[in-house]
């Protein structure tokens, strides 16, 4: 891992670059614990557990952001590695090999994927909050409000972490995305696509801790074995890479019609 120090970067971003990566690492220290210790309160692997399991093994698809073309340019003062992105069939990236980066920790990349159960606890704390103060509605209204609380989740994080300087939407189709042709550009179809992503898992968990409905992830688990527990985790492993791949595939379908880069990209995304 390395981190390119040549790349023109201002004091503050650096610093609040490098904030993040210890936020990420503290987040990721806290999940940990926190759900450790509500499996030995259950005595079971719980779907926290197993969604956390499952997003921190999700990670591997990051490149495919670049799959059929560059998309997605990383900050290069963060701590980073060398993409697996050449070594997956029929992946094309950016023709410039420096820029085929993965951020290591941060509100991107690797250590970003494992700290997703936090965006889903959000989603679903809002989902809570809503139900709470219309009791009355009907279970059929949760997936209009998993929707539009994941929207709002994913804009406040997208709006934070692009506004960072932590990644950019570089190859994104402009006429598809707000502030489309600068490098902080927001494709509208990326954002949908993260909030029906997130939506699947909030709605299930939400179901799961008001309700008490067993997730469908787990069916066939509630005799609670200490094989029922590998299953659980195989089991929010297998749905997490399923609705990332399903998120990853709208992504790089639309990039075959993204647009250049904005000129305006700054040297610490893409350095010339």
């Amino acid at each position: 891992m390395n981190v390119n120090d040549n790349v023109d970067i201002s004091s503050i971003r650096a610093v609040l670059i490098w904030l993040g990566a210890a936020l990420d690492i503290g987040l990721l220290v806290t999940i940990t614990v926190v759900i450790a210790r509500r499996c030995r309160q259950a005595g079971h692997i719980t779907l926290d557990a197993a969604l956390f399991a499952g997003y921190t093994l999700s990670a591997w698809q990051d490149p495919l952001y670049d799959y059929s073309g560059p998309f997605a340019l990383h900050n290069q003062y963060a701590l980073h590695f060398p993409s697996w992105g050449p070594y997956i069939p029929g992946w094309h990236g950016h023709p410039d090999p420096h820029l085929n980066i993965e951020t290591a920790f941060g509100l991107a990349g690797v250590g970003g994927f494992a700290a997703m159960i936090i965006c889903v606890w959000t989603q679903c704390w809002m989902i809570d909050r809503v139900f709470r103060w219309r009791p009355r509605w009907a279970s059929a209204r949760i997936l209009p409000i998993g929707i539009l609380t994941g929207l709002v989740t994913v804009c406040l994080f997208e709006a934070l972490a692009i506004s960072l300087g932590t990644y950019s939407w570089a190859g994104a189709i402009r006429s598809l995305s707000l502030w489309g042709g600068h490098w902080y550009q927001y494709p509208v179809y990326e954002c949908f696509a993260w909030t029906m992503f997130l939506t699947t898992a909030a709605v299930m968990l939400h179901n799961w801790r008001t309700y008490a409905t067993t997730p469908c992830i787990f069916r066939g688990t509630e005799a609670r074995s200490r094989c029922d527990n590998w299953t659980r985790l195989l089991a929010g492993v297998g749905f997490a890479n399923i609705v990332t791949l399903a998120y990853m595939t709208v992504n790089a379908t639309a990039t075959i019609y993204g647009d250049p880069a904005p000129t305006d990209t700054p040297d610490f995304l893409w350095p010339r």
